[in-house]
């Protein structure tokens, strides 16, 4: 007997060890952590996510807890997570997910794109709108025509001059500074880190750059499928941003070391 009762006391103690092992583990699916978002993303050679702005937010909101990345296309991202239960969160929101039980969705903004067209200060033209770049050589990240809206849609649509998406943007970054293209289309940030690695001073001399506005940021949420695990997000990206941690990632990331 009283063996019998040591043994379903350690078997709840095994119990209760696992499920609080379990509860100290965040796994997060990011749909768009592949090697071509620095500095939002960073992923070794092995594909596995060491860090970037995203990351590096959800490991200081988290910090309590171990945080566990894993990249899946985003067409297989959500029926991963409904599937498995493995996974806790993901970001960007599946849009397919949004409204249903057991799925919730945090009111901060894990990702913010600030997609910008950029132009050699020393170009003859001037940008006063998108129109103004209807008959340039173009360069714009893989799927601008369509995430930008109607007026960029035109844009490309009738553009009379040479337009092109581009996944790996390392390798557009040179062509403007080349003047093998008029402009490019990208999130400033993304822009910024590659400007760096690649030594160009968009600031000062024969490369600065001009920055144009025309497009409203590409914001993305966090969901989860644990409503405390959104709770605790949304107050925890509250104080990154109140105590200027969440600006120090962001500079960090942008200013990585060449």
């Amino acid at each position: 007997m009283s063996f019998l009762f040591a043994l379903i006391i350690c078997l709840f103690s095994l119990s209760t060890t696992c499920s609080a092992a379990a509860e100290n583990n965040l796994s997060v699916i990011l749909p768009f952590a592949d090697n071509n978002h620095p500095p939002h993303y960073l992923v070794n050679d092995q594909g596995a996510i060491t860090g970037g702005i995203e990351a590096d937010i959800l490991s200081a909101v988290f910090s309590d807890m171990e945080v566990e990345f894993s990249y899946i296309q985003l067409k297989r991202a959500a029926i991963l997570l409904q599937q498995q239960q493995r996974y806790s969160c993901i970001s960007p929101t599946p849009q397919e997910l949004r409204g249903q039980a057991g799925y919730y969705e945090s009111r901060e903004y894990l990702s913010i794109y600030y997609n910008r067209v950029m132009v050699l200060a020393s170009s003859a033209f001037t940008v006063n709108s998108l129109a103004s770049l209807y008959d340039k050589r173009l360069l714009a990240f893989l799927g601008a025509s369509k995430y930008l809206g109607d007026d960029y849609a035109d844009l490309v649509k009738n553009n009379s001059r040479q337009y092109r998406e581009f996944t790996h943007l390392s390798m557009a970054i040179p062509m403007l500074f080349l003047k093998r293209v008029d402009a490019l289309v990208m999130d400033k940030n993304v822009f910024m880190y590659h400007a760096n690695k690649q030594d160009y001073d968009v600031f000062h001399g024969k490369d600065k750059v001009l920055f144009y506005d025309f497009f409203p940021p590409s914001r993305f949420t966090l969901m989860c499928k644990n409503k405390a695990l959104i709770d605790h997000f949304d107050a925890g990206m509250k104080k990154l941003r109140l105590s200027g941690e969440l600006s120090r990632i962001i500079e960090r990331n942008v200013n990585a070391p060449r």
